[in-house]
């Protein structure tokens, strides 16, 4: 059921040649966000971001966003990395690059330009396979930017590296968003230093539905005012995260919004398996970002309940007029 990919970000991206590279990274030098396993040596004044595993230069709005996946999760990923998938949502140039990183790490690399939100960007997406785990990095520049020049970002790229992975506790300390329960889920992994994957159940990879999956995860590096958010906005904002899911034939069921503001969805959908499954989503909001806590289960598992708890007592981190849990 709960195939890498329903997991991963749905912009993938781009294409473009790129000559050899001279720049090499010193081992000691390489910095791991979040207490992960992959790391790189970052470009100029680019700093480990507080919100996300990566890094980000704000006031060039420039950043480096790190995934960290399951090593099989690359054979799923392989086959994504063509430009005719990439085409589909950006504008792709030339064929994706393979490289071979330090160590013999096999790595795909995909380069090119995307619009978000009326800003034309360069990106550059790579995925890589370490011994233990996959790495999916995402590069964003935007194109009128003169600071960060394309020598820089692959050179930054060719130096990342793998280190064993470390405590599941100590990575979910670092997140950004806190937990008042976790409902007797078991944790499986963070994604992405902003994400916390959980089940109910021995398996952490799971083919035939027999696990619920449960997945919280806050906003990525947004300075949205997400406070001054209309309910119609947080509405249509909840509905959009729901449907990006990609579950087939989604249908919303209810939509609730509480006292406080935050939304609660709850809805239908198809895997890629042809399973119907139920999909049930709590978004809370801050006036800075938003945690929302997705939970995808047969109807014979009977999850909601704890799926609420769970959504209803997360809060995010540090900061004034940050979210916190509920009582």
């Amino acid at each position: 059921m709960y195939r890498f990919s329903t997991l991963i970000a749905a912009g993938l991206l781009l294409v473009l040649s790129f000559p050899a590279l001279s720049i090499s990274a010193v081992a000691s030098d390489v910095i791991f966000p979040a207490k992960g396993a992959v790391g790189l040596l970052p470009p100029g004044d680019m700093a480990t971001s507080d919100s996300f595993a990566g890094f980000e230069d704000v006031e060039e709005g420039a950043s480096i966003l790190i995934a960290e996946f399951p090593v099989e999760a690359y054979a799923e990923l392989e086959p994504m990395f063509t430009s005719e998938q990439l085409a589909a949502t950006m504008t792709t140039l030339g064929p994706v690059q393979k490289l071979t990183l330090a160590g013999d790490v096999e790595a795909l690399l995909a380069m090119g330009s995307q619009t978000q939100a009326g800003i034309q960007y360069r990106k550059w997406v790579m995925i890589a396979r370490g011994a233990e785990a996959t790495a999916m990095v995402t590069v964003q520049i935007p194109a009128t930017s003169e600071v960060y020049l394309d020598d820089q970002i692959l050179g930054a790229l060719q130096s990342v590296r793998f280190q064993p992975r470390g405590s599941l506790e100590d990575e979910i300390s670092v997140l950004p968003f806190t937990m008042g329960t976790r409902a007797d889920f078991r944790a499986v992994r963070t994604l992405a230093g902003s994400g916390l994957i959980m089940t109910d159940g021995p398996k952490d990879v799971v083919s035939d539905a027999s696990q619920p999956l449960v997945i919280v995860a806050s906003s990525i590096g947004s300075d949205r005012a997400f406070g001054t958010l209309t309910e119609e906005q947080r509405i249509q904002l909840a509905l959009n995260a729901l449907q990006g899911l990609n579950y087939k034939n989604f249908r919303a069921d209810s939509t609730d919004v509480d006292e406080d503001g935050d939304i609660m969805i709850a809805g239908t959908g198809v895997d890629p398996e042809g399973r119907s499954m139920l999909l049930r989503q709590i978004m809370r909001f801050g006036r800075t970002g938003h945690v929302r806590t997705v939970c995808i289960f047969t109807a014979e598992q009977e999850i909601a309940e704890r799926c609420d708890q769970v959504g209803q007592a997360v809060g995010l981190k540090g900061g004034d007029g940050k979210l916190t849990p509920k009582e």
